[in-house]
């Protein structure tokens, strides 16, 4: 008898698990938001007059993960920085994204996702002149003049971006 139980009570706490896993993740990911050939003026609109800097990553790019634990780190010190996150991973691969953006301490960030398959469109959206090297980030001024930068950001690039000062460890 207790041989015929244990299976579906181990199947049942298994389901529960599982039921709870995808939960959370789906509860994450709903912080990302779809990433298509007009976003980036949404994203441009929304800081009118401010400046802010964007960064691109994706979940199979290793410098995006020390870059993203370094601006996690910065943004606990400086909370008030304008920063938004673009993952060039398709949308429908949210869930790694996610446990990506949980890991380095980035999952309250709303982030936004690419969600054309015509990636090469999404990244002319942004900087024709960009052809998908990761890290990629952009400084814009309250003017929206861009600077870009491709590879892992550091404090001294930061420190010439922003007109404030920053605080780093």
């Amino acid at each position: 008898m207790i041989d015929t139980l244990f299976p579906s009570r181990l199947f049942s706490h298994i389901l529960l698990s599982s039921a709870l896993l995808c939960a959370t993740s789906i509860a994450v990911a709903d912080n990302l938001k779809a990433f298509t050939a007009e976003s980036f003026e949404e994203i441009k609109a929304s800081f009118e007059g401010e400046e802010f800097l964007l960064g691109l990553w994706s979940v199979d790019c290793p410098p995006c993960m020390v870059e993203m634990e370094f601006m996690a780190e910065l943004l606990t010190l400086n909370p008030d920085i304008p920063y938004v996150l673009v993952s060039t991973d398709p949308i429908d691969q949210r869930e790694y994204s996610a446990e990506f953006l949980e890991d380095v301490g980035l999952g309250d960030k709303g982030s936004w996702m690419f969600a054309d398959s015509f990636v090469e469109r999404l990244r002319f959206s942004i900087d024709p002149n960009w052809y998908g090297e990761l890290p990629r980030s952009y400084f814009f001024d309250s003017n929206h003049a861009m600077k870009s930068h491709s590879g892992i950001v550091n404090q001294e690039l930061l420190k010439e971006w922003f007109n404030r000062p920053l605080v780093f460890r």
